[in-house]
């Protein structure tokens, strides 16, 4: 069967195999047994039009198994222009999708039960943020995961107004803390955010503004594969709008809505190649090493996976 993203409940044994030979990374006989009816059992309980298997989060104790249920939704402005029988510029249609719906769950212990990941708030991501500013002061560029959901990861940060001559107002150690949980959601968002690789064409806006699966994708031929331009990032967009009205003009509106990847900074964070003996093309991460997109050639079979610690290649700038 045709699977527009695999990995997911009813694909994962022939995606397993694909992905093993894109990423090297295999699933272990106990998960491959596991995945496929509990990815079945997510799917139905949340009425998800999609649910795929997003990765693994590496951790010291345990490692994370990560699923990802995508939704339907609509563009107000897009949507209300439709209703209203008017149409819309250029300008504005590429900034009427306001985001992609999806929601993030790890999975439980006990190989069955799937738990909401916390959704990222901004307020989440400045506590992310300062505890990663609060390792940089001892000398620290990252830190594992530990496996605990529940460990707290503790830290103090200097609050109040800096003064130079009033003692009494000068600033102060506050202790803060944030648990394991929150720190996975980021991350996963994070990574997510930078990478979400689909083939253009494989999702399009229908006359509602609602982002569907394309039922008459049949994927990309070798020539096409091989472009950075036949991916996108499966996001809200946030780049495409900046880009001048005439470049926006010659644009498909119905599949060309999310942010390409020849607009990812820096330039050259992706690799591409081909396997032959696959019949399919590759798509790695050199921002987040251990993200691999794949998709078979002349078909409409691809998927994505993530292996890794979650760590960023800080280094990626200076080495292309």
């Amino acid at each position: 069967p045709s699977a527009l993203i695999t990995m997911d409940a009813d694909t994962l044994s022939m995606s397993a195999e694909l992905l093993a030979a894109a990423s090297g990374h295999c699933l272990t006989p106990e998960e491959r047994a596991l995945l496929p009816s509990s990815l079945a059992i997510l799917k139905n309980e949340h009425g998800f039009s999609k649910v795929h298997f997003w990765g693994k989060m590496q951790g010291i104790g345990r490692d994370y198994l990560i699923a990802q249920g995508l939704g339907d939704t609509a563009g107000d402005k897009k949507e209300g222009a439709f209703n209203a029988g008017s149409d819309i510029t250029v300008a504005q249609f590429f900034e009427t999708l306001q985001s992609v719906p999806k929601k993030t769950f790890r999975l439980g212990p006990d190989g069955v039960s799937w738990t909401f990941l916390p959704a990222v708030t901004a307020e989440m991501k400045a506590i992310e943020l300062d505890w990663q500013k609060s390792l940089q002061a001892k000398g620290q560029v990252f830190t594992p995961l530990t496996g605990d959901i529940s460990f707290k990861y503790e830290w103090s940060a200097m609050t109040g107004p800096p003064a130079e001559d009033d003692e009494e107002k000068k600033p102060t150690p506050e202790a803060k803390e944030m648990v394991e949980d929150v720190r996975l959601a980021c991350m996963v968002d994070a990574i997510d955010t930078d990478t979400s690789v689909v083939p253009v064409g494989a999702f399009i806006l229908n006359s509602s503004s609602r982002v569907v699966a394309n039922p008459y994708f049949r994927g990309l031929d070798l020539s096409s594969g091989l472009k950075l331009e036949s991916y996108m990032h499966l996001r809200k967009p946030a780049l495409l709008q900046n880009q001048p009205i005439s470049e926006r003009a010659v644009l498909s509106k119905s599949t060309h809505f999310l942010d390409s990847l020849t607009l990812d900074q820096p330039k050259g964070s992706w690799s591409l190649k081909h396997d032959a003996g696959n019949k399919m093309v590759m798509l790695r991460s050199l921002l987040f090493p251990g993200y691999v997109h794949f998709n078979c050639i002349s078909a409409n079979t691809f998927g994505a996976i993530y292996v890794g610690s979650g760590a960023r290649n800080r280094d990626l700038p200076f080495m292309l």
